[in-house]
């Protein structure tokens, strides 16, 4: 997250100081105080993963960057300059998580009929989408249940039963309509495929 300020000639470090708070939550993210940096009073949401790029500074440039994101740190932020005059900036920050990894699981019932299982974990909420390999729509026999996982995200788990000879492709496909994005796993019923399961 980025905040500016003028600079005219050489910063003077001592005569700077930035804070960094979430609006939403009144909890202090990052002070700079005079030049020095104050951890005192920093929440402990944040702690050991707030760096103010200090080399962006000399551009007026106060730059934070947060590491290890979590979906609780979206939200509003405030960034207070001082430095000869005061100035402030609101900046909104929004957490998403793709749904990237796609766990999947197939069990023989039997008689032709196949067990499907995809899960993945982000956030926002995942429609799933089943095809086959002709790319007709199967998602109405599918069963998809969401439960919270860690961190707030989404844990999505879609079965598919369905009758099906060997050397069979299905597809199972993770459409997140906020980012716009799918993820698809490619299931394959193989002649060697009596019962397995993937994790």
């Amino acid at each position: 997250m980025e905040c500016t300020f003028p600079v005219n000639g050489k910063l003077e470090f001592r005569d700077l100081s930035v804070s960094w708070e979430k609006k939403d939550e009144l909890k202090q993210v990052y002070v700079l105080h005079k030049g020095e940096e104050d951890f005192k009073s920093q929440h402990i949401d944040f702690r050991g993963r707030i760096k103010l790029l200090k080399e962006n500074l000399n551009l007026g440039q106060s730059l934070l960057q947060i590491t290890d994101v979590k979906l609780r740190d979206a939200g509003v932020y405030r960034c207070v300059i001082a430095y000869g005059g005061a100035d402030y900036k609101t900046i909104h920050l929004k957490v998403k998580a793709p749904y990237r990894i796609i766990n999947q699981g197939m069990v023989s019932t039997g008689r032709n009929e196949w067990k499907l299982t995809c899960q993945s974990e982000g956030y926002p909420k995942a429609e799933v989408i089943w095809q086959n390999r002709n790319y007709e729509d199967l998602t109405d026999k599918a069963n998809t249940r969401f439960e919270t996982a860690s961190d707030q995200l989404y844990r999505v788990t879609s079965t598919l039963t369905i009758k099906s000879g060997i050397d069979e492709i299905f597809y199972c496909i993770f459409w997140n309509k906020e980012l716009q994005e799918n993820t698809t796993a490619i299931l394959q019923i193989a002649g060697n495929t009596s019962k397995f399961h993937l994790w």
